[in-house]
């Protein structure tokens, strides 16, 4: 880390303060994130939907699981990356942007889950395969049928730039691409129908409670405003505090463990920022009280020790 200037150097310098920070940071070893999202990612999926021979080459998992997690890093939720038979339970919402391959087991832990309290959300093309890339028995959505209450009768993907319209009971109309479906509610309620194309009068995304918790379903590729809307949807049955009052880009996370509850505020943007605290604190890097807006230089971490 010595650079060819030697230890008068801005390198050097930063190196040294980057040192000292992480020291006087010790106090939280052995403290967890937590976090409010879920995001479901398995590796075989991945794989499977990968081999040839599959409705449409333009749905790309990966990209799936980008899109949801930005449009959940830009409402500040903070996420974990599960597999989908763990224990789900502490995550007040689960996010599944493409699972093509689900086991029986993963099928049942997300029905488990949303039967005592959970939200989930599902996108399209998920729970079509069993772990030997067979289709499961019946109607798609496989194992996932009964939590989502509906069947797919048919996949309907789109051509290359070709695009349709989604409504809402409102009027409100987003764009979507790349994937549509015949989707039929066994007990779920349409809350998005598509407006044009092969499924018009269809629903687009489904909405549906099951035992304490509730399910949704997204049959298409919205763009960013409709993955918002979603999300903000299924936020708000999550039960989690809505969090406008964040500057964009400025990345909030706490911790918890034995040596108490820590915040942690990340000012990613070139302009200085204020984070709202509700608890007061110390502030680790200077030592200072922390009550009311914390002030987040730009490009700076604070990390506050939150007081009871």
């Amino acid at each position: 880390m010595v650079p060819h200037g030697g230890t008068d150097t801005r390198v050097w310098r930063e190196v040294v303060e980057l040192g000292a920070a992480v020291d006087g940071l010790s106090e939280i070893r052995g403290t967890r994130t937590e976090a409010d999202v879920a995001v479901l990612w398995d590796w075989h999926s991945w794989w499977a939907q990968n081999l040839e021979w599959r409705p449409s080459v333009d749905h790309d998992a990966r990209e799936r699981a980008d899109a949801f997690y930005e449009a959940l890093y830009d409402r500040h939720l903070t996420v974990d990356f599960a597999h989908p038979e763990a224990d789900l339970s502490r995550y007040p919402l689960v996010v599944v942007p493409a699972l093509y391959l689900m086991t029986e087991a993963a099928g049942n832990n997300l029905t488990a889950y949303v039967e005592n309290g959970g939200t989930l959300v599902v996108s399209y093309f998920s729970g079509i395969v069993d772990e030997h890339d067979a289709v499961h028995e019946g109607a798609y959505p496989g194992p996932l049928r009964d939590v989502l209450g509906l069947t797919v009768e048919e996949f309907s993907p789109l051509l290359p730039g070709e695009r349709v319209s989604v409504t809402g009971p409102d009027g409100s109309e987003l764009g979507a691409d790349v994937w549509t479906e015949f989707v039929v509610p066994r007990g779920a309620e349409p809350v998005l129908s598509y407006a044009d194309g092969l499924t018009a009068g269809r629903p687009a995304v489904t909405r549906h409670r099951l035992g304490e918790g509730t399910a949704w379903y997204v049959s298409t590729r919205l763009g960013a405003d409709g993955l918002d809307a979603l999300l903000g949807w299924a936020v708000e049955d999550a039960r989690l505090a809505p969090r406008a009052d964040l500057p964009r880009d400025v990345e909030v996370v706490r911790r918890t463990g034995e040596s108490g509850s820590y915040l942690f505020a990340v000012n990613h943007t070139g302009s200085d920022a204020k984070v709202p605290l509700e608890v007061p604190g110390t502030e680790l890097l200077t030592g200072e009280r922390a009550a009311g807006p914390l002030a987040v230089p730009a490009g700076a971490v604070r990390v506050v020790r939150l007081d009871g």
